[in-house]
């Protein structure tokens, strides 16, 4: 791997963990609950879940120098484009930050997903074509649905109106669930196909 790409990664994730903390630092001050039960809270958002798993992710790189597998790093930059898609066309407008709060928001939805496309074009290794691995990149949206439907359903909260139970009903957010994976799907299997014709890389 060229040195520079371990340097942006462990930049990238050194940065995601930083901005997670804030984001950490912010909900503790403005909410008054207890450090665990932000963490709960905040564990309840795709989001933050996604930009954890990416920085973890690029410290990895960082630390070890190696690539990891296409698969892994196509699954991680495909969830980063979904988060930073879905916000921006679904909830950005439900939502006027300020300070702190707006930088970290901008972070996580847009600067991280950008950059990850961009690492992932620039560094990623071309595979051997497997045209059913995009399914398995399924498994992460889809397991965070049921996750956040179960908590959801114990504790009357959703981290997101298309999820809500209460508000709209388990016809309404089962069709959007579904939309959601399908498109999920769609975009998996085009970076997939972008994949099969990448460089070989060291």
């Amino acid at each position: 791997m060229n040195p520079k790409y371990r340097i942006t990664a462990g930049l990238i994730g050194g940065l995601g963990v930083v901005v997670l903390a804030t984001q950490i630092m912010l909900n503790l001050a403005q909410h008054g609950v207890g450090l665990g039960l932000t963490l709960w809270g905040l564990a309840g958002f795709f989001t933050i879940l996604t930009n954890a798993l990416m920085a973890a992710t690029m410290l990895t790189i960082a630390i070890t120098g190696q690539r990891l597998s296409f698969g892994w790093m196509t699954m991680v930059t495909l969830s980063m484009i979904v988060v930073g898609v879905v916000y921006h066309a679904l909830l950005a407008h439900l939502y006027n930050f300020s300070g702190l709060n707006w930088w970290t928001d901008q972070a996580f939805h847009t600067i991280f997903p950008a950059l990850m496309l961009w690492f992932w074009l620039m560094e990623t290794t071309r595979h051997d074509p497997r045209g059913g691995q995009p399914l398995w990149w399924l498994i992460w949206p889809a397991g965070y649905a049921v996750y956040a439907l179960g908590r959801g359903a114990v504790s009357g909260w959703y981290p997101y109106p298309f999820l809500d139970m209460g508000q709209i009903g388990a016809g309404a957010v089962a069709v959007n669930v579904a939309a959601m994976v399908l498109g999920f799907g769609v975009l998996g299997y085009a970076l997939n196909f972008i994949g099969q014709r990448m460089p070989l890389r060291d």
